[in-house]
């Protein structure tokens, strides 16, 4: 992080009156970002040692950076927690919760190093677990997404995930300090993925103009739509980049021809987040410089100064990681299969990734969520959540596509507000799927 904390410093000086970040209401130049966080920096060298970070926008970076710089244990707070998972949260690291930015003055942005900061992953169950990540870590991701991506000062980056999100803090905060590079927060365009309208973002793109940004899959969905409708698409953009879930081929592909220039990235926090980035004009996702990864018994194994130094209160991480997510490398390209103990075998001996099918579903903008479910009669059943009709032909064409083996027997469309169905982290709870699946014996 020492770099992020030199390269504000020397912003600061040689272009005190450019903007850094803005929200949509206020911006901040990098003079005004300077002082504001080594002003509170100070505060919070007096105050508790872990802080839970609750905040949006401008404060929020502020606060992240001047917690860091105060060398406290960092710990963002996600919007889509439940009450439990933030209890459970607070609890487990002992965190104070800051709410709100200390208003203070002086001090310098010299940064000695030692702060980390824990990242709380949802998983399946429900039960976050916090990975311990501290300079080394955020240093090498940081270097290894600038060779990656070469941002530099005529980069303006359009943030629309929430920024209490690794992948966001990292693409959103680190990256355009250190490049220089100015950031547009909008939490209009974020709310799309709650909203299922992509005009909001696609309009919020094509007033920022932005070169860079990063969605997760439902995002690009929603803004695929909106360009089908006659939404304008932004010539600034150099890189759009989508991770966080597997993304339908063919939704790639129709937005690349629609002109957003997609690139799939795979990673998860205990790496430090992005592990492969795709190129906007190929496919395969080759590994950050920096990072290793090699498939050992079709799992992904990542090794690098990118690995975490292990969960929160469990013993520390030594070596690479086995991530749990089944894929394949082949001449230096990844492919991610999904996760190990999400297979689906079938009576037939296949082993089918429920997420892949999952996503032709998820590329339909009426349906946020999606679950592959096997029955006792070894038929498959897709259930869908639809907030609206979905275009079944569309999908039937996707779905076409896929091995024989791994299409869908049947489908089942349910209310997407079915209890249980959407998990906090807003992906699909399979068990739930499975009793919809068992109480609706006809299905569509």
């Amino acid at each position: 992080m020492k770099a992020v904390f030199e390269a504000l410093a020397h912003h600061a000086v040689m272009r005190p009156g450019d903007v850094a970040f803005a929200d949509g209401e206020t911006s901040i130049t990098w003079a005004e970002l300077a002082s504001r966080v080594a002003g509170a920096a100070t505060v919070l060298r007096n105050g508790p040692r872990v802080v839970g970070l609750r905040l949006n926008g401008i404060p929020m970076v502020v606060a992240d950076l001047a917690a860091t710089l105060a060398g406290c244990r960092v710990v963002p707070v996600p919007w889509f927690f439940s009450p439990g998972q933030v209890q459970h949260l607070l609890a487990d690291s002992g965190a104070t919760l800051l709410e709100a930015l200390p208003a203070a003055s002086g001090g310098t942005l010299d940064y000695p190093g030692g702060a980390d900061r824990v990242i709380y992953t949802s998983g399946t169950t429900g039960r976050p677990k916090g990975v311990i990540l501290g300079d080394r870590q955020l240093g090498a991701q940081i270097d290894a997404l600038s060779r990656a991506i070469a941002p530099g000062p005529q980069d303006r980056y359009l943030s629309v995930l929430p920024l209490a999100q690794l992948l966001e803090q990292i693409c959103g905060v680190y990256l355009p300090i250190v490049a220089g590079a100015t950031c547009i927060i909008s939490p209009e365009a974020g709310a799309s993925i709650f909203t299922g309208d992509g005009r909001t973002l696609a309009t919020v793109a094509a007033q920022v103009r932005p070169t860079v940004t990063v969605l997760a899959p439902r995002q690009l969905t929603l803004w695929v739509a909106a360009i089908r409708a006659g939404a304008p698409v932004p010539d600034s953009l150099r890189l759009v980049a989508v991770g966080g879930a597997p993304v339908s081929p063919r939704l790639v592909a129709e937005a690349r021809e629609l002109g957003l220039p997609v690139a799939e990235g795979y990673g998860l926090s205990e790496g430090c987040s992005v592990a492969a980035l795709a190129r906007p004009d190929g496919d395969g996702m080759i590994p950050l410089p920096g990072a290793t990864i090699r498939i050992e018994a079709g799992e992904i194994v990542i090794d690098g100064p990118a690995v975490m130094d292990g969960y929160l209160g469990r013993a520390p991480q030594d070596g690479a990681w086995h991530t749990g997510d089944m894929g394949r490398l082949q001449d230096g390209r990844l492919t991610v299969l999904g996760r190990r103990d999400g297979m689906i075998l079938r009576a037939s001996g296949r082993n089918i990734a429920p997420e892949w099918v999952e996503a032709e579903a998820l590329a339909d903008p009426a349906i946020p969520v999606a679950a592959l479910v096997l029955t006792g009669e070894d038929r498959l059943v897709l259930v869908l959540g639809a907030a609206r009709q979905p275009d079944l032909a569309a999908l039937q064409t996707r779905l076409g596509a896929l091995p024989v083996y791994a299409r869908p027997d049947a489908l089942l469309i349910v209310d997407p507000r079915s209890d249980g169905l959407i998990r906090p982290s807003g992906t699909a709870d399979r068990r739930v799927a499975a009793t919809l699946v068992a109480n609706n014996p006809i299905a569509l």
